[in-house]
């Protein structure tokens, strides 16, 4: 998830207060909130937004290159590398391009266009991809419930599973 300043934000268990802020706020103010005072209203409003909106995704690094998502990327759609699986279209918004190299192999370069560094994703590393970014955001849903319990207390286990549902965290991986 990126942060105002464009830096990433790693969400997973080891997620502090400031890092679960940080990324509340991102997809507070990303999914068109605006108006509440407090934390608490902040959550209560966020709850009920129909669809969780962030800049972000999946961070790929390999032999000191790094791609990035691409502006416009969607933190929510971290599930699209499904795609690679199958060879099917794998739409990462503008900014990273991607290609099949032979029957194996997802070539992902940090730019639009090809030419330059860029990482091989072998198709057969995708689930134990997938599984790891699952793990690391379900661990970010006990660092947000700790979050919460503290800011929100009466709201705790509802954002857990609003951010839950909308990120489709702990929603099954067909791999």
């Amino acid at each position: 998830m990126a942060e105002a300043d464009g830096t990433w934000l790693h969400l997973d268990g080891t997620a502090g207060p400031e890092v679960v802020g940080s990324a509340l706020c991102a997809l507070y103010f990303a999914g068109g909130g605006s108006t509440a005072g407090t934390p608490d209203e902040a959550v209560h409003e966020l709850i009920g937004f129909d669809t969780l909106y962030a800049p972000g995704g999946l961070l790929l690094r390999d032999n000191g290159t790094s791609v990035e998502p691409g502006p416009g990327s969607e933190l929510f759609a971290w599930r699209t590398w499904l795609a690679a699986l199958y060879r099917a279209d794998l739409d990462l918004g503008p900014g990273p391009w991607v290609e099949y190299v032979g029957e194996e192999v997802v070539r992902v370069w940090p730019g639009e266009g090809r030419g330059g560094p860029h990482v091989d994703v072998a198709r057969q590393a995708l689930p134990r991809m997938l599984r790891q970014a699952q793990r690391d955001l379900t661990g970010f849903l006990d660092a947000l419930r700790a979050w919460a319990a503290t800011h929100s207390p009466a709201h705790a286990e509802l954002l857990v599973a609003a951010v839950d549902a909308g990120l489709e965290i702990t929603e099954p991986l067909p791999v």
